[in-house]
């Protein structure tokens, strides 16, 4: 019979700092493993060489994070003429209504809400891709808002429901501005053949 060795080496023991397959995070959202577009972007001769962190708190915004931002982010980088005038306006307007969403809502007194949040790491490829990461942060500010505006009874949770769904609208329609090539925008902006 074999004898038993004094020493038993230690069971491997995970690194606490791992994440785990039940863990999940505080704010309740589903961890972005990758950002769709990742390799699009990457080819991308930016502007600027700049990144910033986004912190969001809804669903929405973590959909569009991980589907959508690198998309806008690459069509945006490659722009030119008519349809930098296109992007221009689009995020103007969009960063336009969301800001005085978010001045509307600040005028209740609405008591802070901490909301938890995740935060995320994006690449900005030109000024216009970082207004689109402001209106992220706005979209997700009246997110934020507008839960403590019913909280208290200062909003209906229909009102709160049609005001999120005209951000998201809003936020979408960049995309769709970013689907057409260059060639299919007129030197204005508009869109040709519409």
């Amino acid at each position: 019979m074999a004898a038993v060795p004094d020493f038993l080496p230690e069971p491997e023991r995970p690194d606490k700092d791992a994440p785990t397959a039940d863990s999940t995070p505080l704010s309740g959202l589903k961890p972005i493993e990758r950002l769709t577009s990742d390799t699009r972007i990457a080819r991308i001769n930016p502007e600027s060489d700049t990144t910033t962190v986004l912190r969001y708190s809804s669903q929405f915004a973590r959909d569009y994070i991980r589907s959508d931002y690198n998309f806008c982010a690459a069509k945006i980088g490659v722009a030119r003429g008519g349809k930098v005038r296109a992007l221009e306006n689009a995020l103007r307007e969009t960063a336009e209504w969301l800001r005085k969403t978010d001045g509307w809502l600040a005028r209740h007194e609405l008591r802070a809400i901490d909301m938890p949040h995740e935060e995320i790491e994006l690449v900005v490829t030109r000024p216009l891709a970082g207004l689109l990461v402001r209106c992220l942060t706005q979209f997700d500010r009246i997110f934020v808002k507008s839960l403590a505006a019913v909280v208290m009874g200062k909003l209906t949770p229909e009102a709160r429901a049609r005001m999120l769904s005209n951000a998201e609208r809003r936020l979408k329609h960049i995309v769709q501005v970013c689907l057409p090539d260059n060639d299919q925008y007129e030197f204005d902006g508009e869109r040709r053949g519409s």
